[in-house]
């Protein structure tokens, strides 16, 4: 029995990245142009925050002392699909101010690409604004004489787990590490992991599916939702959310029944340094410690302390070690740099923050409504780049309202799932560029867990969703960034 077991776990790794490869096609050969994470390992192990990496330039030679693939990623990273030259994508951007009167000031000038006077309001790290003249305000003689004093220090703002996950990589490959393999890889254990944890609730009575159910769940998640298109990628933002699902599996298979505190906050801790809305799920462990059978119960002042102190160690030492990390570079615990992309430029980011209820409808249209678009020009659908609606991509998600049983486990998963969910929603960014909403993979493996507990019979119904799942998603994992008449804006 248990070899049965593990040649069904090692097929379903193996087919899982076969097909995810095989779909990848040409991308697997070869590392993606987002090198972010590599950079950032690379900074790391030199003891510094922040990268020289976008002060280079396409097509120079190498430099003597340059670290494997260096020149060769940045030639990648700044040459577009069609062959014609990009700028830097997504780095945060800072800049370290002397003026004549000898202030040091950090922040950004959010108006510098606009005309005229307002070019010159300069912001700084606590929000305050003064104008700075370049030509007048700023001292000179730094670095060397006649220079002034005004430097540029760039960073890589995204949550840095997944940097020290491909150390080891980038420590024999350099920069020619290949993400978009290792991306692939994670993926196809993914589904094991997922596969794991639904048979995992079944054998403690959770859940009434047969492990041939769960194998169509698994295989649903992997290949009939917003996983696939993005599995395939690599790329900094996909490789992020790949991760981010690795982790926080294993977070709810340690976290049933609150059973492995430590362990579980750690999965949580290593979750929220990879993908931050991920931190939010804390609140499934903290239902499930007063999840006793179906009921939920006081479990006692003692047993609280005693899990809620061994799950939090982990969460508080990474949560302190990101905000050091945050604040080093930005003297703000909470800032991980995204306000400072395209230097600090970004009009949404700009007028209204990273969070904001402004954002908050074109969110519901990318979580919910966004459809294809069928109309009379070749190819006949056409499909807007902040991506299908949820359910128009995965239609099997819509039987996570229709359950034929409802238990307090399912209670606690689904209010966690609304609570990972719900930072998104008043986010600066929809996901644009995707073929779905690919932030919905912070909370995709509740929705698959109620899919599992809530025992709603795979009928016919059901069978057709779960087909037109595979399809509409088997669409944009071929399409998606290949075939750009499908997309528009």
């Amino acid at each position: 029995m248990q070899s049965s077991r593990w040649r069904t776990l090692l097929i379903l790794f193996a087919a899982s990245a076969c097909v995810l490869a095989l779909f990848s096609w040409d991308r697997v050969l070869a590392p993606s142009p987002h090198f972010h994470f590599l950079d950032l390992a690379h900074s790391l192990l030199e003891g510094r925050l922040d990268t020289d990496s976008p002060n280079r330039h396409k097509g120079l030679k190498a430099r003597p002392g340059d670290p494997r693939g260096y020149q060769d990623a940045i030639n990648r990273h700044l040459t577009g699909g069609d062959g014609k030259a990009v700028g830097w994508n997504d780095w945060a951007t800072i800049r370290e101010i002397t003026l004549t009167d000898g202030t040091e000031v950090k922040g950004v000038f959010p108006w510098s690409d606009q005309q005229g006077d307002a070019r010159k309001r300069f912001r700084t790290f606590d929000g305050s604004e003064m104008i700075i003249d370049s030509s007048l305000d700023i001292k000179k003689g730094c670095e060397a004489p006649g220079r002034k004093c005004d430097r540029k220090r760039h960073f890589v703002s995204f949550p840095p787990f997944p940097a020290v996950a491909m150390t080891p990589l980038y420590l024999v490959f350099g920069y020619d590490t290949n993400d978009v393999l290792f991306t692939v890889i994670n993926a196809a254990m993914n589904a094991v992991l997922l596969f794991l944890l639904l048979e995992l609730l079944r054998t403690r009575g959770l859940s009434s599916r047969s492990p041939r159910e769960n194998l169509l769940l698994t295989l649903l998640f992997t290949f009939g939702t917003v996983n696939f298109f993005s599995a395939i990628r690599g790329e900094v933002w996909f490789t992020a959310l790949i991760l981010g699902i690795t982790l926080h599996v294993l977070y709810v298979m340690l976290a049933v029944g609150a059973r492995h505190p430590f362990w579980a906050g750690l999965m949580l801790a290593l979750g929220m340094a990879t993908r931050t809305p991920i931190a939010f799920a804390f609140a499934f462990f903290a239902l499930e410690m007063f999840r006793v059978g179906d009921r939920m119960i006081w479990p006692g002042w003692g047993t609280v302390f005693r899990k809620g102190s061994l799950f939090a160690a982990p969460i508080l030492a990474v949560g302190f070690t990101l905000m050091a990390y945050n604040y080093a570079r930005f003297d703000d615990p909470f800032e991980f740099g995204h306000k400072f992309l395209a230097n600090g430029t970004r009009a949404s980011i700009r007028d209204h923050g990273l969070f904001s209820f402004w954002f908050l409808k074109n969110n519901l249209a990318a979580v919910l409504t966004n459809p294809p678009v069928i109309d009379g020009f070749r190819p006949f659908i056409h499909i807007t780049r902040h991506g299908l609606g949820l359910f128009w991509c995965t239609p099997v998600l819509l039987f996570v309202f229709w359950p034929k049983e409802w238990s307090a486990f399912a209670r606690n998963v689904a209010v966690t799932a609304v609570i990972v969910a719900l930072p998104s929603l008043f986010y600066q960014n929809t996901g644009w560029a995707q073929f779905g909403y690919r932030f919905a993979l912070d909370y995709l493996p509740y929705l698959f867990v109620l899919l599992a507990v809530c025992a709603r019979p795979f009928n016919r119904l059901f069978l057709a969703a779960a087909v037109a799942s595979f399809l509409v998603s088997t669409l944009g994992a071929v399409t998606f960034d290949r075939m750009a008449m499908f997309y528009y804006d």
